[in-house]
């Protein structure tokens, strides 16, 4: 809390473990909540009202989150913003996009030099180290998609100088799915088909898609079971590829069905999540794509299916970061 007593905030805890912050017309509450625990209304805070005319509570959740956690009478007429310290996910309650407030109080509170973990402070909030997940979930920066998205454009470059991405034989050297090839041995062109694209509107179709899906998914779960999940879903699709059928294939859609389906699981196991529509938007985005693959020639629909079933059982198996 120091970066806001450097700022001339006021600080006060009270017996029922709120901690109160409040300067001028603008006050913050300070909570860290138990998962399933109902959160008793903070005391005194009508002493204060007189000159506080805007109050925002700050609910640290170290153990996570569920849907549940949000439904809190206490918080009925303040704005509520809930942090997840197990996901560094951040969930307004009332949904709002107005975030100012929040990012200004995040950067005093991590201004704070000192290094902790997600537990309790002596003021009964997290050490500076949650603040840093929370500002981090705001402030976050998917270095890991943009890569991605690099190594993609390098290996297209380097293939339309070999003489054009839609070329058999450039497609084979740089290494597509090629069935007989793989049957030799060449088990490796399961992982490098993955990152060849068949023309500029695969490749562009594709990389929007990874750059639309792929910063959420890197920051719920992390860069490390995000890539796992990516690499893992591109694999399964050319496997899906190879077994049923023996055209030459290459693409990144297996990887994107893939964080689809992670999407898709992990918005399943938040209801507040699904009932927003996000999940159920996802789905109808699965299946439009699905149906193209199976009446349009040309697509890979196996690999869209394998790499869609591979994400959404990574998910459900991968505890999020």
């Amino acid at each position: 809390m120091r970066g806001l007593q450097e700022e001339q905030w006021s600080i006060e805890r009270h017996l029922n473990q709120w901690v109160l912050a409040h300067k001028g017309e603008d006050g913050f509450l300070f909570f860290v909540l138990k998962k399933g625990e109902l959160l008793a209304a903070p005391q005194h805070v009508s002493l204060i009202d007189l000159q506080v005319r805007h109050w925002e509570a700050i609910i640290f959740c170290p153990e996570g989150l569920s849907s549940q956690d949000l439904k809190q009478p206490a918080l009925q007429k303040i704005q509520a913003w809930f942090i997840d310290l197990q996901t560094g996910s951040i969930f307004a309650a009332p949904a709002t996009e107005k975030r100012d407030r929040l990012n200004k109080i995040l950067s005093y509170l991590e201004s704070n030099p000192s290094v902790g973990t997600t537990q309790a402070s002596s003021t009964g909030v997290p050490t500076n180290s949650g603040f840093s997940t929370a500002s981090e979930a705001v402030t976050f920066r998917p270095y890991l998609t943009y890569s991605l998205i690099f190594i993609n454009l390098f290996i297209f470059a380097m293939m339309t100088l070999a003489g054009g991405s839609t070329n058999t034989g450039v497609l084979i050297m740089f290494g597509a799915k090629v069935n007989s090839l793989i049957l030799q041995g060449e088990y490796w062109r399961l992982f490098t088909s993955m990152f060849l694209h068949i023309g500029v509107i695969h490749l562009a179709f594709n990389l929007y898609a990874l750059w639309a899906l792929g910063p959420i998914l890197e920051e719920l779960f992390g860069r490390i079971r995000y890539l796992l999940i990516y690499i893992s879903s591109g694999v399964m699709g050319s496997a899906a590829s190879f077994l049923f059928t023996d055209a030459i294939s290459a693409g990144a859609s297996g990887a994107i069905f893939g964080i689809l389906g992670a999407l898709v699981v992990y918005s399943r196991s938040k209801p507040f999540l699904w009932k927003s529509g996000f999940g159920k938007n996802l789905v109808i985005i699965v299946l439009i794509n699905l149906s193209i693959g199976f009446f349009q020639p040309g697509i890979d629909v196996y690999a869209h299916i394998g790499g869609l079933l591979s994400g959404m059982l990574l998910a459900a198996f991968v505890s999020m970061k």
